[in-house]
């Protein structure tokens, strides 16, 4: 095969390779993004502010709860005599208070016809109740209190009384919960019940997840293919020069526009036990958090902070604008198009940046962000699971690596096969 026809049956190939890529890239930057916002609503939905902080779900519960005792609540032959002996010991000290209470009134008067009238009362009191009578009958009233307590008319509405009592007091001691992002979630995704939401969330999740590995193989596939068919080449024509930059663009354009790492502290169970009856919350989010580097330039810049906007704008520039110039100047300076190279900018990115573009470094802070929240997550987490002897709590750290992480890494690394190889080419072509 002649040089000729090999060059351009390489250019072709490498061409084919390089619009692969980029298709491939597009629709996995497209889909990368529809599962990072799934997530998000998945962990709206299992949020802690509407399980185990919601007041409203606690009332709701204890109110089972205490209506399945009332419910259960039987008088028989062997729970009898130790409620009659409470119930006794409740009236018994009534009669005793009354009975207090009448002479403390009948004694007091601030003159002497008051104090006469009080004596009379008195008397009249004396000789027409038996305290002591009364508080001999004390047994024959409990059985009555106790025959009453068995009525099913009763029993309903004392159980009334008791959970009207516990939602008045949850109004006035709660505020009440806003629900309309939850509400939001469940309308977006056409749901009418959120555990039917929360499981068609999880199965799109889990379906998209090899789908979403098996796109950013082939997409790492087709630009080691272009490196492989490129750089064994002693000098590299311009048709290469810019299909190697544009493959390197398209992963950077991955890594900055994709989630890189996401960070996630859990409840996966919580059980515990009132009166003898089990309380349950399962998936209870403590923390969410899914962004990419694009993601936090915006929430940065949303706050309208000084000193946080001027964190936005450093990120912007060492994570995406310092590297993209610098692989375009490098392009144009080995390319030589229209005489550029001499322009000092380009100069400038193309040779000097080097030391102003910070993409390792920033790939090595993720990385390090990434141990350090999963450290911390799992410390706290295993405090929460040493709750007690009476309380299960099983814990779960779902911090981790996304595939935007991987994407930006590989930038970083054909970034510096590429330039590495350019510089080679002018070296070659100077001689």
């Amino acid at each position: 095969m002649s040089p000729s026809t090999a060059r351009i049956f390489t250019a072709v190939a490498s061409a084919i390779v390089f619009f692969g890529s980029l298709v491939v890239v597009i629709d996995l930057i497209g889909g990368l993004r529809q599962t990072q916002q799934l997530r998000i609503d998945l962990a709206e939905l299992e949020d802690v502010r509407y399980g185990l902080l919601n007041a409203d779900l606690w009332v709701a519960q204890v109110s089972d709860i205490l209506a399945d005792r009332i419910d259960g609540f039987e008088l028989n032959q062997g729970n009898r005599p130790q409620i009659k002996r409470k119930v006794e010991l409740v009236l018994d000290r009534l009669l005793v208070e009354v009975e207090h209470y009448l002479r403390r009134r009948n004694a007091s008067g601030d003159n002497l016809v008051e104090r006469i009238g009080g004596g009379l009362r008195q008397g009249l009191q004396d000789l027409l109740v038996d305290f002591s009578e009364l508080r001999a009958q004390v047994p024959r009233y409990a059985d009555v209190v106790l025959d009453e307590l068995s009525r099913p008319e009763n029993k309903a509405e004392i159980k009334q009384q008791l959970l009207g009592m516990i939602h008045e007091a949850a109004a006035a001691t709660f505020t009440r919960l806003d629900m309309s992002t939850y509400q939001g979630v469940l309308a977006r995704h056409d749901c009418a019940d959120a555990d039917r939401c929360r499981a068609r969330l999880r199965g799109e999740i889990a379906e998209r997840q090899p789908q979403e590995v098996g796109r950013a193989l082939l997409v790492f596939a087709l630009v080691a293919l272009l490196l492989a068919l490129n750089l064994p080449r002693p000098v590299l024509p311009p048709e290469a020069i810019f299909m190697l930059t544009g493959a390197t663009l398209v992963l950077l354009a991955a890594g900055v526009l994709t989630p890189m790492i996401e960070v996630e502290a859990r409840i996966d169970e919580l059980r515990f036990e009132i009166l003898g009856s089990p309380v349950e919350f399962v998936d209870q989010v403590l923390y969410f958090q899914s962004k990419s580097i694009m993601d936090v330039v915006q929430l940065l810049a949303e706050t309208g902070k000084p000193d946080l906007l001027l964190v936005a704008v450093l990120i912007t520039l060492f994570s995406l604008v310092f590297p993209g110039l610098k692989v375009l100047a490098t392009f144009v300076y080995y390319v030589d198009t229209a005489g550029l190279r001499r322009q000092a900018l380009i100069r400038f990115f193309a040779l000097r940046s080097a030391k102003w573009s910070m993409a390792d470094v920033l790939v090595v802070a993720i990385f390090m962000a990434y141990i350090g929240f999963s450290g911390l997550i799992a410390s706290q987490l295993s405090g929460i699971a040493d709750a007690g002897s009476g309380v299960r709590v099983i814990t779960t750290d779902g911090t981790a690596l996304l595939v935007g992480f991987y994407m930006f890494l590989g930038f970083v690394i054909v970034s510096l096969l590429v330039s590495a190889k350019l510089e080679a080419t002018v070296r070659t072509a100077k001689a």
